[in-house]
Order: C-alpha cells, then structure tokens, then sequence
C-alpha cells in the first residue's frame, strides 16, 4: 500500500472516528446540530468527491465520501432525535440559497477549476449557518468531532496525488473551515455579541 492511500484512508477512518461522539451527543439530546449545513454538506461532498474521481483523483476522495456518509446521518438522526436547528431566519434562507446557486452553477460549468471554486462557495454557503450557531452558542457543538475533523482534513492533504489547484483546494478548504468551527467550539474565537 502507497503511503498516499494510507493518508486518504487514515483522513476517513479519523473522521468518521471523530464522528461517533458527535452521533452519541445527538441520541443524548446534548447538541443541536444546523441541520441545512449537514443536508447541503452530504450532497455537495458526494458532487465534489465523485467530480474529483472522474478527474483522476483517487485517495483524497476517500475523506469526502466518508464526509458524505456522516453527514447524511448526523442530518437523519437530528431530525429523528428533535435536536437538530432547522431556522427559517434570513441568514440561514440567504446561505442555503447561495449554496443551490453554487451548486447549480457547479454543474453547468464546464471548467473543472470555476466548477471546484463554485463547489467550495457551495459547501461554505451551506456551512456558514453553523459558524453563526456555534458563534453564538459554542456548547450545540462537540468539540472532539470537529478536532477529528480538522485531523482529517489535514491528513487527507498528505493523499494528495498531484499538487494542483484542483486536487488541492477542496481538501484544504475543508482543513481550513473544521479547524475554523472547532476555534469556536473551543472559545478561542469568540467575543461578546449581541444578535
């Protein structure tokens, strides 16, 4: 096995790892996950891993599918469970739909690198939500999942095959934006607001 695969496989079993206590704090009632960021972040992870496998990527695909998987289910369990944030406020309305526009904008691009920019805006549209959830209440959150995911991102960085804009700034996107969240959940970024 190529020391690649072992960093693209390590990126999804640390993520997924990371994902079982965030699973367990939503069955316990103890978190209250966005659940517009986990739909939007299931599908788009499934478009940009399945773009980055037809391009010929192969093993930093491997954290966006797991990503993917998780997702999907930390998004069905918060609604089972009655736990998950499900807000109509103008910023959640106003960042889901840059993320279907980013979405939507990815899919008719025929240029691979305006196709992944599209992608990343996409994923963080969907994604801003919870930063502004987990700003304003750190403690929905658990902080050990998003360590593991900021883990996982970086380990991915080391299953990258060719350093190019392509391979390389999905991946780190996502280092970049997991460690952003897990500041937050951690306190460090943070100051009194009121909202």
């Amino acid at each position: 096995m190529e020391i690649k695969e072992i960093f693209g496989l390590l990126s999804a079993i640390v993520l997924l790892i990371g994902g079982l206590p965030y699973l367990k704090d939503i069955w316990q009632k103890k978190i209250h996950p966005h659940i517009l960021s986990w739909l939007g972040w299931s599908f788009i992870t499934a478009l940009g891993g399945s773009a980055m496998l037809a391009e010929g990527s192969r093993w930093v695909v491997a954290l966006l599918f797991a990503n993917t998987l998780l997702c999907f289910i930390i998004a069905g369990m918060a609604i089972v469970k009655r736990v998950g944030v499900w807000r109509a406020s103008v910023y959640d309305g106003l960042f889901f739909s840059l993320g279907i526009i980013g979405l939507l904008l990815w899919q008719i691009s025929d240029l691979p690198v305006i196709a992944l920019i599209f992608a990343i805006v996409a994923d963080f549209s969907f994604g801003a939500p919870t930063i502004i959830k987990t700003y304003k209440h750190p403690e929905t959150e658990t902080y050990f999942a998003w360590a593991a995911s900021a883990t996982s991102g970086l380990l991915s960085l080391f299953a990258i095959e060719r350093f190019n804009f392509a391979e390389l700034a999905y991946p780190l996107y996502l280092f970049i934006f997991d460690t952003l969240v897990l500041l937050l959940v951690l306190k460090i970024l943070r100051r009194k607001v009121a909202w």
